[in-house]
């Protein structure tokens, strides 16, 4: 069955728009249509593009040297081109293991986030190339920019076709290098708690777009949000609360509670892992902040962290005799 066909198939039955017979029905029909010498000839070529692939990276270093620069900009319009079309040959089978990739969508977001990189280092390539032939003078910073925003429209592009995780940091990255490329050119003297401020604001956007669902995966939304956040919160206090450690520290404890409470909250194991990070490197530094030279610290972290695992102890087996009493009150019922 087509993947398409397959996705489409199940978003209809999750959502009541058909019955399980009718899925049923679709899905044998499509699957009998499928012609299996089609579904052959494809696994040959995306493994004779792998080799072609491996061959290709392999190669590339011993020749790279002794190749023109026109040379070489050909080879990575090329090398765009191959993984492009790879990736997008590579959607049309059915989502199954291949080779070191659990399922065929991986594979797919792998070359194309491979692409979105050799797609960046041709206009580098480019650029430089008419720059030294006198037919574009640009300057650095304006070449920056430019090329940050042409492999932000293209990883855009990938990750509207396929929301997953590759291209989610792709998108990100590349539109996080455009926007510091345009700060750093219009506001070169931007001090050091504003680029703080800056990377707050876009993590807590970044954060709020996952929220509302509009950014998928929503756990890799969440980690680019939340590690952004907690950069932009950590130079800001770090630069004007310098002088005043303890409270510093503070902030920066208050924000991890904040992320283990949140993901508590909408069930998101991400946000409690990076708050959870952030408790275990700043409870030390607090403790030993106010209790500098003394044995305390090391002692009053092993008590806080046993009264926690026995309080986590005991919360999973209520919910385990919870849990048990409604499974045997469900079958006494029947």
């Amino acid at each position: 069955m087509d993947k398409k066909v397959k996705r489409s198939l199940e978003k209809w039955y999750e959502n009541e728009l058909i019955n399980l017979e009718t899925y049923e029905n679709i899905k044998n029909f499509e699957n009998e249509q499928a012609p299996i010498k089609s579904k052959f000839s494809r696994i040959i070529v995306l493994v004779g593009g792998l080799f072609l692939l491996s061959g290709l990276i392999s190669t590339l270093p011993i020749i790279w040297s002794s190749l023109e620069y026109w040379a070489q900009l050909i080879l990575l319009i090329s090398i765009t081109i191959f993984l492009y079309f790879s990736a997008k040959y590579s959607e049309k089978f059915e989502n199954k293991k291949f080779l070191i990739f659990d399922s065929v969508d991986r594979l797919s977001s792998f070359l194309f986030f491979i692409s979105t990189i050799s797609f960046a280092a041709v206009f580098v390539f480019s650029f430089n190339i008419l720059n030294e032939a006198n037919i574009l003078k640009l300057s650095e910073e304006t070449s920056i920019i430019l090329i940050s925003l042409l492999t932000s429209l293209y990883s855009i592009y990938l990750y509207f076709r396929n929301s997953v995780f590759l291209q989610h940091i792709a998108m990100f990255y590349s539109f996080a290098f455009f926007l510091g490329s345009n700060i750093n050119l219009y506001a070169p003297n931007l001090e050091t708690w504003s680029w703080g401020v800056i990377a707050l604001i876009g993590g807590i956007i970044w954060g709020y777009n996952t929220f509302t669902k509009f950014l998928k995966p929503s756990w890799t939304g969440y980690f680019i949000s939340s590690s952004t956040i907690s950069i932009g919160t950590v130079v800001i206090v770090e630069d004007l609360l310098s002088n005043y450690e303890i409270l510093a520290i503070s902030i920066l404890i208050f924000g991890s509670i904040f992320f283990i409470w949140f993901s508590i909250q909408i069930t998101e194991q991400i946000l409690f892992f990076i708050g959870g990070l952030g408790l275990l490197i700043n409870l030390p530094r607090l403790i030993s902040a106010i209790l500098p030279n003394n044995v305390w610290p090391p002692l009053i972290l092993l008590l806080i962290g046993a009264i926690l695992v026995a309080v986590g102890l005991y919360l999973n087996s209520i919910r385990e005799n919870i849990k048990f009493q409604l499974t045997k009150n469900f079958n006494e019922e029947e």
